[in-house]
């Protein structure tokens, strides 16, 4: 990546080998999200290489994926262990290591039972089907009749299962999925159920409660100004689910494993609006090898029959040691609290802050965001200054109005400065920039992630 600058006016352009990498892809790969145009070829800790050789802070863990950062010595060498002792034991007989596991880890969250699958995805989804199966069974909703309801601007994957939950990406005209009993949307007005709004939920509650078995939710989602706004919402909604006897589901895959200053971001909610039952993923396994877990009570979990939940790689042995050794690395290197400590001086070193195209700064713990002010300029957009923060050397990721960030738990605190710094100065020479090439552009629609 190259910068040009003519008549006083800054320019990007991408590199040689970066325009060959995306030629190819656009021939030969279909799908994905809408990413930078840049290709990421190796990593150690917080410090990534693309395919050019330079170097680039990591200010992203890959979707919230790599919070221990990349290659942790300890990480590496207990999934190598794993793979050097045996490739793949699953559902076709009894993971050695699964019982073991599945106690330790129901006795550190609380819950009487778990699942593993593979991806976020396939979590969410088994955590619904599980919802709808009580709320049917035990709460005794006609089958047709059985709700599960999500909120807006939530993400939970788009796998055909789960995505009619999420806001509209077209997966009814397009690809002719849909499902009156998993929604967002009021199913008597239409009303979407909008994300930090608790009186959506109190009037579709109060409408349709005999019929919902659940809600699930990512209950501390970063994208209020406050944290309070969201976990004042959160809260309210878990009282409402018990008022009405409605199971809720917390969504953990993005913002768990200890980022947001707790293990479990619902962990803010207080043992007494404790979720009914939790997904995890992504960085539960500091995101070395794919695994999700359900937890749940014993109400629920138990229903669930043969054939009605597995995964070929769901009780992975590699997972399983990932698992473990993310968990140790957490807990020995105290990372959690070191969350709390990053967000910390992300409040302090932004505080001063002030740009017209800049709306606001925010984070929960180590998960950052930078919101630019709604306008249709476009030299003030999202992906323009992400695309000036690569070019200067910290890969960013834009999402709509907000440029989403985070941060490795265990950052060092130089990484970690410099790589604010770097984005104080995008966001400060902003308007400098006239001509950046950003990319191929994205079909579709680009949901919030």
């Amino acid at each position: 990546m190259a910068q040009m600058q003519h008549s006083g006016v800054k320019a990007i352009r991408l590199s040689p080998k970066t325009k060959q990498l995306l030629d190819i892809d656009g021939q030969y790969s279909a799908g994905g999200i809408y990413p930078l145009p840049v290709f990421i070829k190796s990593g150690k800790g917080s410090i990534l290489k693309d395919a050019d050789g330079k170097e680039i802070i990591d200010f992203i863990c890959m979707l919230s994926a790599t919070n221990l950062g990349q290659c942790h010595p300890e990480l590496t060498k207990a999934l190598m262990a794993s793979m050097q002792n045996i490739t793949l034991t699953n559902i076709a007989t009894k993971v050695g290591d699964w019982p073991e596991f599945t106690r330790d880890m129901c006795q550190r969250f609380g819950y009487d039972k778990m699942v593993g699958m593979v991806s976020g995805t396939e979590g969410a989804d088994a955590a619904v089907k599980f919802a709808r199966k009580w709320g049917i069974k035990v709460k005794g909703i006609h089958h047709n009749e059985v709700l599960v309801l999500g909120c807006s601007d939530n993400y939970h994957g788009v796998g055909s299962g789960i995505w009619p939950i999420m806001n509209d990406m077209g997966q009814k005209t397009d690809y002719g999925i849909a499902n009156e009993s998993l929604r967002n949307t009021n199913p008597i007005t239409g009303k979407l159920l909008q994300y930090g709004c608790i009186e959506d939920f109190e009037e579709v509650l109060a409408a349709t409660h005999e019929r919902v078995a659940a809600i699930i939710m990512e209950c501390i989602h970063g994208k209020r100004r406050t944290f309070e706004e969201e976990l004042n919402f959160a809260i309210g909604v878990r009282q409402l689910c018990k008022k009405y006897n409605v199971l809720f589901i917390a969504d953990e895959v993005r913002m768990g494993s200890g980022k947001t200053g707790k293990f479990l971001c619902s962990d803010w909610m207080g043992p007494e609006n404790k979720p009914d039952m939790v997904v995890m993923g992504k960085s539960i396994t500091g995101g070395a090898y794919p695994a999700s877990y359900i937890f749940g009570r014993n109400e629920v979990m138990d229903l669930v029959g043969g054939y009605e939940s597995v995964a070929t790689f769901g009780m992975a042995p590699a997972a399983i040691a990932a698992t473990r050794a993310t968990l140790n690395i957490i807990d020995d290197e105290k990372l959690v609290e070191r969350a709390a400590w990053i967000g910390e001086i992300w409040k302090k070193e932004t505080a001063s802050w002030s740009f017209p195209w800049l709306d606001y700064v925010t984070n929960r713990g180590a998960d950052l965001g930078l919101y630019l002010k709604r306008s249709d300029n476009p030299r003030f957009t999202t992906r323009k200054l992400a695309m000036v923060a690569l070019h200067k050397g910290v890969l960013t990721y834009p999402d709509g109005d907000r440029v989403r960030l985070g941060v490795a738990l265990n950052i060092p605190e130089s990484d970690l400065r410099r790589g604010i710094a770097i984005l104080y100065e995008a966001l400060s020479e902003l308007n400098d920039y006239e001509d950046v090439e950003t990319g191929p552009p994205m079909k579709g629609t680009i949901p919030d992630m």
